[in-house]
């Protein structure tokens, strides 16, 4: 028994050792905001309530404000944003967390996580860790059939017992079971926003139902309620009536982001569990949700691109138009009865007439007043290519497309090359031209060959940087500012130094695919796989 005793705390030891935070980074120079999944368990600290979600990590409700501040997610050194159970001991200050693998736990309850693998407690890979609590002097885990007790400064295992040996146990929520006192503080307390209790699930205001997941009696009066599909609800036991909270943005796979007026716009690949379009302002961080199902004629769909004006929001998706008029406050779908592309749709481009339109199908354009199709005779040229990218510099239509780069002047009605206009610099090989961006009287576009430069003054082609630059890799995005360029890719982000030349790359598997860039001041958003990302890119400089 000793022998296997001292083995389990070797293994424990090597696990914490394996488990030391990754320091390349502040804890919140990245933060990841993505739809909460369901929510599994909550628990109350000095300053926030800890909301562990099955697919957003941590959230931290400020109790003193009453507001949502930045989550604890993979990118604070969590192992999972799936998180099963979390605590927060008030003797020791430790925040605990247990995920399908590993417990872990952090001082500063931002960062500096330490893991230890439920394996090495003794736990079968198939168990799982409900709820956690503490004592005076230990920290207590709720397995399958089991009870583990933990030293609660070092997470040392003390042993592992069919109940605990000791009574005075303060436990985290975990999963809902009609717990009388829980049913009783929801059949007594009032919901607002037309919510209705029955039978432990809820539903909202147009009849769609969840099932409570998760409730906690805290401290200072607080109720908290979690449900099935990720919504929040907190009370009090003065005013017994409990209001929805929002924690940042539900969408996950982001796609596209565009910002306009501070509010920035979001789009999601994944519809089902993303459920909307997201509208997230950027000063107050009040997020609003246009939701598929609660908005007539707003049909479900994933969204590729986004393009605003004043007066409309147009939404591409697989073979539809979304277009949402923001003065008289309506949504209409567009589809193949108004000449939509019965394809994937990856750039929208609005002026003042005119929506033009690049998907997998080629280039469209229609009239915004009648919404209906109007092309120009081009279009035959880009059939059955993929055009990415649509852009208006110096009174032309720059296309980026899978077979090059194109050029077009309305007013003249001339389509135009590279190799049309300007000394050129390079090979004439340029193809999958995926994002062109303008800055600074110059114009850049990345594609298979590298980031190419159009200097409108000089007219004149530069190679500025070949495709090796990103080991001749998929780039995803692009955005730049006066001085840098950032390149989006599979969980890696490249920042270019335009004067110097000096190349900084974030490699970090939290990153995901990089579908969107958008430079916003001190603050670089991220339309990712893994959701809307936040880099705080100045720190760094």
């Amino acid at each position: 028994m000793r022998t296997n005793f001292n083995f389990t705390l070797f293994l424990l030891f090597i696990s914490i050792l394996l488990g030391q935070p990754d320091s390349r980074f502040r804890p919140f120079d990245w933060v990841i905001y993505k739809g909460p999944g369901s929510i599994q368990s909550i628990t109350e600290g000095f300053t926030y309530t800890y909301i562990g979600t099955s697919s957003g990590g941590i959230k931290r409700f400020n109790i003193f404000g009453n507001y949502f501040e930045d989550p604890i997610t993979v990118a604070q050194g969590l192992k999972n944003n799936s998180i099963n159970a979390v605590h927060f001991d008030k003797n020791t200050g430790l925040l605990w967390t247990a995920s399908s693998e590993n417990l872990q736990y952090s001082f500063s309850r931002e960062g500096d996580w330490f893991t230890i693998s439920l394996n090495s407690l003794g736990l079968a890979k198939s168990d799982r860790i409900k709820t956690i609590g503490n004592s005076t002097n230990y920290i207590w885990l709720q397995a399958r059939s089991s009870f583990v007790k933990l030293d609660n400064s070092s997470g040392m295992l003390i042993g592992i017992y069919p109940y605990p040996d000791e009574l005075e146990i303060v436990w985290s929520s975990g999963p809902y079971k009609g717990e009388s006192s829980l049913r009783k503080i929801l059949n007594d307390y009032s919901f607002f926003d037309g919510w209705v209790y029955n039978g432990d699930e809820l539903i909202d205001k147009i009849g769609r139902r969840t099932t409570v997941k998760t409730g906690y009696v805290g401290g200072h009066g607080n109720i908290y309620f979690g449900t099935e599909d990720g919504t929040i609800f907190y009370g009090t036991n003065t005013m017994q009536s409990f209001k929805q909270i929002n924690s940042d943005v539900t969408n996950i796979d982001i796609s596209s982001l565009i910002l306009y007026n501070d509010n920035l716009y979001i789009g999601s690949r994944d519809y089902v569990e993303s459920k909307c379009i997201s509208k997230l302002n950027l000063s107050s961080f009040n997020s609003d949700q246009f939701y598929f199902e609660e908005i007539i004629n707003m049909n479900p769909t994933s969204i590729y691109s986004l393009s605003i004006t004043k007066d409309a929001l147009w939404s591409g998706g697989d073979g539809v138009l979304l277009y949402y008029n923001i003065n008289d406050n309506y949504w209409r779908t567009l589809g193949f009865e108004k000449g939509i592309p019965n394809g994937r749709i990856f750039d929208l481009f609005s002026n003042n007439s005119h929506l033009w339109i690049g998907s997998n199908k080629g280039l469209s354009r229609i009239e915004q007043s009648t919404l209906n199709l109007d092309p120009i005779g081009i279009e035959k040229i880009f059939r059955n290519y993929s055009v990415y990218d649509i852009e208006y510099i110096e009174s032309k239509f720059w296309f980026g497309t899978s077979v090059g780069l194109f050029i077009y002047s309305d007013k003249q009605s001339q389509l135009m090359r590279i190799s049309d206009i300007g000394r050129k610099n390079f090979v004439d090989n340029v193809f999958n031209v995926i994002s062109i961006k303008y800055y600074d009287n110059s114009v850049y576009a990345v594609s298979d060959a590298g980031i190419i430069k159009f200097d409108l003054n000089e007219e004149e082609w530069d190679l500025f940087y070949s495709s090796s630059i990103y080991n001749n890799d998929q780039v995803l995005s692009m955005a730049i500012n006066k001085k840098f360029i950032f390149l989006g890719l599979e969980n890696r982000l490249i920042k270019i130094d335009k004067i110097t030349g000096f190349i900084k790359e974030y490699k970090f598997s939290f990153l995901g695919r990089i579908n969107d860039i958008i430079i916003d001041g001190k603050e670089v958003w991220l339309g990712s796989s893994s959701g809307l990302i936040k880099f705080l890119w100045k720190r760094h400089l």
